[in-house]
Order: structure tokens, then C-alpha cells, then sequence
């Protein structure tokens, strides 16, 4: 007997040492060459909005139903897949370690745009990058997903938060070594000594049938989660970053007042709470802003890296390279892709006359109607708003001394509307495009 419980111990012991030895998908999901110290290329490219070209048919892009789209939220819709093609190709000659998409793949959740977009990240996982998503508002439940035809336009496949995580099983989910059972949330180990939360902060749980909302929020099962992987990569000595698709902070002084739905909800105690779990670090998307923002608390400071997106101008993505506590960051942009254009223009030249018309309008709109200026004001105004907006778009704001001088004209008239227009100009002091960043402990 006593010899029979001996090998029944030592089979016991073996069989944990076997398992404990046996590489986890998720655990060793890093390139091999990835070893503790090494660099780490990590690129991120947001706000893809992706739209399929199968859902613009006869002449739909010039239709009344598309354009009516793009008054009420105007990107380049129909260019999103062949400027993905041009970051594809970027991207495979680069050869970064990482690719990191912090939401808003597609235009409005349309199963056919996350399946394609899951093939066209299988291309790059099949060259050794790999891929972590992470829904934004317009991917899951969202019944925007549309197809136009000529001037109407026709329900398709909307995807629904499983689905989203079967697509994507190859980028985050399956490699995942925690998830988040309230949530699309997961960690992934990056390489040794370095791990990323990836947070979903949508709503799509809460959506009708007019599509998504903005609105972004840390469920508090969420936070109980997150701040246990926190307290758990600091028990293992591992340097954890977040990425989410929501700002985590302000990126200009009250702008979850002035523009909501960007910021997460109740940002202010949550970030304290975080920075106070050892988080340093978030990369988020969702404003179309390349633009990075800071927050200390007790001594302690967060850098919220937001990147632009593909289907608005400049048409941004980063790179970056995390070298033990230095993170240098360069950004790249979008100038040309295989399409024509009228009066033989170039696409950035074109893609910024599309916005800035667009935003015209827009501002018009809201503030003529919302805020109640008076249509001389509202005219007189709305470019104003308009070059603020793409400036900070854009990143590391300058004033031009002609905008100075419209803009103290502007505050005669309404000190309120040139105070706002000034916070778009006003940065937070770190460089948005090109900077290092060095982080604390």
C-alpha cells in the first residue's frame, strides 16, 4: 500500500510538472524573439471603418441615402478599403512585432466588414505580427449596418457580441491568459515582463434600433476585473498597458462637458483609481484625434496615446517602439492611395476639402440650432470651429495669427464660443505626433 501511494504521489507530481512545462497558446503567444529588455514594435491603427465596397452598389457612394449618412457623421466611407489596402502594404514591409486596433473596425457592424477585415489581419498574423482588436461603438448589435443602392438603402447582417468574438478569435480572445466575463475584455501577454489589458467600454448591450452611442463606460464588474489583473501583473513583476476604445481622459480641457460621449463615463474617479492600481499607460481611439494627453495623481502620471483615424484627416497611424520603461513614438500618414480625383487633385488634398465641407455645415448646425447664435454669428463662427477641430485632429496645435486675430473678433461678439474654439487650439503639452515617453514606476 504505502509503495502504491508513493507512485500514485510521484505520477501526481509529474503530471503537474508536464503541464507546467507545456507552453499555454496564450501565455507564450509572443514571437520568439521577443525575450525580456528586447524592443517591441507595436503599431496601432484605430477608427478603421471599414466599408466593404459590395455595399455601395449602383452608384450608391452619389445616392441621397449615403450622403444623407455622411451629413450627419461625415467620414470617407467609401475610400476605407483602399486605404487599408495602403496601410496593409505599410504594415507588411514594416513588420512591426504588434498591431494593435482599439475599435471602430467597421462602419456600422456589418458582419461583412468584420469578416474581411479578419482576413485581411490572418494576412498579417501569417507574416509574424500579432493582432489584438477591440470593439468600438459602431461594431456589435449596431442597426446602422446598411447596404445603398442608387438613393435608398437596405438592412444587411449586423454582428452580435459572439459573433464579434468568434471572428476575432485569432486576435486577442484565443491567446487571452484572463477574460473578463462582463465584458469583451482580455489579457494578453505582449512578451516576457509585459503584458495588455485590452477594455471594452461600449454600450452596444443598450442599443435600439437607431444604431449605436457614443457613450463609452466601465461596467463596475469591469473595473473589479481590471484592477485584479493589475494587482496580479504586479505580483508577477509585469508592466501591464490598456487599450481601449473610449478616451480614459480629457484630451482639451472640458471636453466631457463640450462634446460627451467620448470620455468615459465618470472618468475622473475611475482613472484615479487606476493610476493608483499601477496603470500607466492607455492607447484609445473613438474622437479621430492623433493626440496625447496626460493625468497625474499622487505623484503619479497616465499618458492616454489616442490615435486618429483612417477615415478622417490626416489619416493617421502610429508607431511605436516600447524599450524597457521608454516608449518612442512616431506617427505615419495616409497621403495617397489608387484612386482619381477631381481637378486631378492628390487624396490629402481632397480629403481635407471633404471634412472641412462637411464641418461647415456641422457647425452651422449645432450652432445655429443648439446653441442659438444667430445665422451672421453662426456663419462668422462655424469655420472657426471648423479649423479648431482639425487642428486637434491633426495634433500638435499651432495657432495661426490669423485665426488669433478671428478669434479675439469672435470673442467681442460671444466670449463663450471663442473660449471653446481656443480649447481646441490649446494643447495638453505633450507632442501628439513624435515624442518618447518616459514612464514611472
Amino acid at each position: 500500500m504505502e509503495i502504491k501511494i508513493k507512485l500514485l504521489i510521484i505520477a501526481v507530481l509529474t503530471s503537474q510538472l508536464i503541464l507546467s512545462c507545456r507552453k499555454d497558446p496564450g501565455l507564450y503567444n509572443y514571437p520568439s524573439h521577443l525575450t525580456p529588455g528586447h524592443p517591441l514594435t507595436v503599431a496601432i491603427v484605430s477608427d478603421i471603418h471599414y466599408m466593404d465596397p459590395s455595399l455601395l452598389d449602383s452608384n450608391g457612394a452619389a445616392g441621397t441615402a449615403f450622403q444623407n449618412y455622411l451629413s450627419q457623421d461625415p467620414k470617407l466611407l467609401q475610400y476605407s478599403a483602399l486605404v487599408f489596402k495602403k496601410v496593409m502594404d505599410q504594415l507588411s514591409r514594416a513588420k512591426p512585432d504588434i498591431l494593435l486596433v482599439p475599435g471602430d473596425i467597421t462602419k456600422d457592424g456589418e458582419k461583412i466588414d468584420h469578416q474581411v477585415m479578419a482576413g485581411f489581419f490572418n494576412k498579417l498574423r501569417s507574416k509574424g505580427i500579432a493582432v489584438y482588436v477591440m470593439p468600438g461603438n459602431h461594431d456589435i448589435n449596431n442597426a446602422k449596418a446598411k447596404r445603398y443602392v442608387g438613393n435608398n438603402e437596405y438592412p444587411v447582417a449586423m454582428t452580435s457580441r459572439m459573433e464579434f468574438e468568434s471572428i476575432y478569435a485569432n486576435f486577442g480572445y484565443r491567446a487571452a491568459i484572463a477574460r473578463d466575463t462582463a465584458s469583451l475584455s482580455y489579457v494578453v501577454q505582449l512578451q516576457p515582463g509585459l503584458r495588455l489589458i485590452s477594455i471594452d467600454a461600449s454600450k452596444y448591450e443598450d442599443y435600439g434600433p437607431s444604431g449605436d452611442v457614443a457613450e463609452g463606460r466601465i461596467k463596475p464588474a469591469t473595473l473589479a476585473w481590471i484592477l485584479a489583473q493589475l494587482g496580479n501583473a504586479k505580483k508577477t513583476h509585469n508592466r501591464i498597458f490598456a487599450m481601449m476604445h473610449h478616451n480614459l481622459i480629457e484630451h482639451y480641457a472640458g471636453q466631457s462637458q463640450l462634446d460627451p460621449g467620448y470620455v468615459i463615463d465618470n472618468y475622473r474617479p475611475i482613472v484615479d483609481t487606476l493610476i493608483q492600481a499601477g496603470l500607466r499607460v492607455i492607447f484609445t481611439g473613438h474622437y479621430h484625434a492623433q493626440d496625447i494627453s496626460s493625468y497625474t495623481y499622487n505623484g503619479n502620471t497616465l499618458f492616454d496615446i489616442e490615435t486618429g483615424s483612417l477615415v478622417t484627416p490626416p489619416i493617421p497611424y502610429r508607431m511605436i517602439t516600447i524599450t524597457d520603461d521608454r516608449l518612442d513614438v512616431r506617427s505615419a500618414r495616409i497621403t495617397s492611395i489608387d484612386a482619381s480625383f477631381p481637378d486631378d487633385e492628390d487624396y490629402t488634398a481632397y480629403a481635407n476639402q471633404f471634412l472641412s465641407q462637411h464641418l461647415d455645415g456641422y457647425f452651422y448646425a449645432y450652432l445655429n440650432t443648439l446653441y442659438g447664435a444667430p445665422p451672421s454669428l453662426a456663419t462668422f463662427a462655424a469655420p472657426l470651429f471648423r479649423n479648431g477641430i482639425m487642428a486637434h485632429f491633426a495634433g500638435d496645435e499651432n495657432m495661426p495669427a490669423d485665426q488669433q486675430t478671428l478669434i479675439d473678433q469672435l470673442a467681442g461678439i460671444s466670449p463663450q464660443l471663442a473660449g471653446i474654439v481656443t480649447t481646441l487650439w490649446t494643447d495638453t503639452g505633450v507632442a501628439d505626433n513624435n515624442t518618447e515617453i518616459t514612464i514611472s514606476n
